[in-house]
């Protein structure tokens, strides 16, 4: 890549990570909205935990749909439309008079979050050489770890200065339609990438797009999304209800968001170090399976204690665990036996598991405390299902080797 098309590269992809950035961070700071939410709509655990899930409901039903709809239109198009329908669904949440209006706005905000997933992937490989992706899955992970820390950190302060969680979400809405106006002004497609596609579909030559069927039931890319759905059901438990239990144990809602901050930047860091040697690591099997071990314990754990010191332990490795996102989902890029224009369609695959587990979560772990009465244990159920990490770390073939990439060219 040239200087220029390197820079132009960077731009594009930044602006739509800062945009999907920005969308996660209004769905996994729920959790420190809840309890002021909580009390103005009188919300039940059972609830609290639907709420949580919701956004990720729409990402789990549709991502495979709109991925195979999208992706034969104009990948910045799609993008822009969706920032500025997000935009929107943010001021109707800050609106909503009810739990069912609150309830929908979140539901289809999920919807036009796991929207941009797979033209952004298509961005991605137009932009991008096939050897570099699971850098620039690293870069997305870190940059998701950084704003999501920045989102937890500052959300407490903004609501504690505005002292109202709807007029929070009216600002964001209005931040998020400021994204929507520099990305119209500034994405663009790889004209080169495009030409040489259409040029290739020309090709008597050119291999046809692999059968859906084919794509979804490829063996890892189903240990891929097993995996992605079992590690979102302990993520998004956490990160929903760890301010509320805080908050129980006499912490305050600046220190979960303390915790919570440290959580994501520690996995990002550490899964954009990783990606520099992971796929040329002969035992990356081996350190797949420590992450998860490390995960499931972690997460168990910090439950445990209200000690800032040892939740601060403790959090660091439950953020060394969050490494392996990027790796696992690199997985998706390259299926042997899978053209390149079937990639959205493996992308929107695990991008719908990983929002399936993510709905799970806060659904199983508002409902065993409305059973249990112990938010604590709730939680330490919900961090088991990290063991279900455990197929994919061992049975995947890990590797960034560009002599060993499985996806075809064409």
């Amino acid at each position: 890549m040239n200087n220029k098309i390197q820079t132009q590269a960077w731009i594009v992809i930044s602006l739509w990570l800062i945009a999907t950035m920005f969308g996660f961070i209004m769905v996994f700071t729920l959790g420190l909205l809840l309890p002021s939410i909580t009390e103005e709509l009188n919300l039940s655990p059972g609830m609290q935990g639907i709420l949580g899930s919701s956004a990720f409901l729409g990402q789990a039903i549709v991502a495979i749909p709109m991925a195979w709809w999208t992706s034969r239109f104009n990948p910045v198009a799609v993008i822009g439309s969706t920032i500025v329908l997000g935009a929107l669904l943010l001021v109707l949440q800050g609106w909503s008079p009810s739990f069912a209006v609150l309830l929908i706005g979140r539901f289809a905000f999920g919807i036009a979050l796991v929207t941009m997933e797979p033209p952004g992937a298509k961005l991605i490989y137009q932009w991008f050489p096939i050897n570099k992706i699971l850098f620039v899955n690293a870069i997305q992970n870190a940059l998701f770890g950084f704003l999501m820390a920045i989102g937890v950190l500052v959300t407490p302060l903004l609501l504690d200065a505005l002292n109202d969680w709807r007029l929070l979400l009216y600002l964001s809405g209005a931040a998020y339609a400021f994204i929507a106006v520099v990305w119209i002004l500034l994405g663009r497609q790889n004209t080169d990438s495009v030409d040489k596609t259409n040029a290739d579909e020309a090709n008597e030559e050119f291999s046809p797009a692999t059968p859906l069927a084919k794509v979804l039931l490829h063996r890892d890319l189903v240990l891929t999304c097993i995996g992605f759905s079992s590690a979102a059901v302990v993520f998004s438990s956490f990160n929903t209800f760890f301010p509320t239990l805080a908050g129980d144990k006499g912490i305050s809602l600046g220190w979960s968001g303390i915790i919570l901050a440290i959580n994501f930047i520690t996995g990002g860091i550490l899964g954009l170090i990783m990606s520099r040697y992971f796929g040329k690591m002969s035992y990356a099997n081996l350190v797949m399976i420590i992450l998860i071990i490390v995960m499931v314990t972690s997460y168990s754990l910090i439950t445990l204690t209200d000690n800032r010191g040892i939740l601060i332990i403790l959090v660091i490795f439950t953020g060394i665990s969050g490494a392996y996102f990027p790796i696992l989902y690199t997985e998706a890029f390259k299926l042997k036996g899978v053209t390149v224009n079937r990639i959205p369609v493996a992308v929107a695959a695990v991008m719908a598991s990983f929002g399936l587990g993510l709905f799970i979560g806060p659904i199983i772990t508002g409902f065993l405390e409305q059973t249990l009465g112990d938010l604590g244990l709730a939680m330490v159920i919900a961090a088991q299902f990290g063991v279900l990490l455990l197929p994919a770390g061992f049975l995947i073939k890990f590797t960034n080797d560009a002599t060993d990439l499985e996806t075809p060219l064409h």
